[in-house]
């Protein structure tokens, strides 16, 4: 499918999951976008179109699971919300970067939450926290953008986005994604991950080799982010959270790397006490 070209529409179906159809919803065109639903799955939602436009919020979109025959759910769509680029400052200057085909991006990973929901069904999970929904949707990304683009430069992209979430405001914690997709860039390269025939078989493959961070541990992560990052820390302390630093450097750097070039990241983490040159083979 060719993301950027999609048009604004009364409703299009996007893919399939588990043999059901994806339903994307605008929000300029909601009302007759609903009723492209069965009987069945339009029950399962708000009565009124605006109450559940008011379930998207501010957010560029958010999917909507259904229990239905036919469709595994809607997509709302608001391409008004939709980030475009980033910016964080770091050591009083403003750093930014654009968000390319962030169209594509933002509705490959609402598709991967329903996969996510297919993989519990399947047997393949048997649990899904709504941390684990985030990082198996960004796992879903990952495998498609291999699979379309045969490359994962959106993939690293979404990578960068999350960490300066976290830079910005800690309570992002629950969309951190980047430990998991860490894992996943430094285990599978593009080659492996197209020879994958759909997410299931990927995914059967690589959860047995994926380590997920406990709450305890994403609290102290956020903590250190928070001490990091925050104008409001006023002290600085160079031992805070000592054990959590090797690997947050190692996760951060190809971000700050990105953000100030090879050289003036360097000189942050050195100054931060955050260790460098770290590969992603630590995981």
């Amino acid at each position: 499918m060719i993301w950027t070209a999609l048009a604004l529409t009364t409703g299009l179906y996007l893919t399939q999951v588990n043999d059901k159809q994806v339903l994307l919803c605008e929000t300029e065109l909601l009302q007759p976008c609903l009723q492209e639903l069965s009987p069945n799955a339009r029950r399962q939602l708000p009565a009124i179109a605006a109450d559940v436009n008011t379930l998207l919020g501010v957010r560029g979109a958010m999917v909507l699971p259904l229990q239905d025959t036919d469709t595994a759910g809607v997509i709302l769509l608001d391409r008004e919300q939709l980030p475009y680029s980033l910016s964080i400052e770091l050591s009083g200057s403003l750093h930014s970067f654009t968000l390319a085909q962030q169209l594509k991006v933002t509705l490959l990973h609402e598709i991967g939450h329903l996969e996510a929901i297919a993989l519990l069904e399947s047997g393949a999970i048997d649990a899904l926290s709504p941390y684990r929904h985030e990082w198996i949707a960004d796992c879903y990304l990952i495998w498609r953008l291999a699979k379309e683009d045969k490359g994962l430069g959106l993939a690293w992209q979404q990578y960068h986005r999350r960490n300066v979430n976290m830079m910005q405001n800690v309570e992002n914690i629950s969309h951190w994604t980047v430990p998991i997709m860490a894992q996943v860039f430094n285990r599978y390269d593009v080659e492996q991950l197209v020879k994958f025939d759909s997410f299931n078989e990927f995914m059967q493959d690589a959860l047995p080799r994926l380590s997920e961070e406990s709450q305890d541990s994403l609290d102290e992560f956020a903590s250190l982010f928070h001490r990091t990052f925050s104008t409001q820390v006023m002290h600085f302390l160079p031992d805070y959270m000592f054990w959590r630093k090797p690997v947050l450097g190692q996760l951060l750097e190809p971000t700050l790397v990105t953000l100030l070039g090879e050289h003036a990241a360097r000189e942050w983490m050195k100054n931060q006490k955050l260790p460098s040159k770290m590969s992603l083979q630590r995981f």
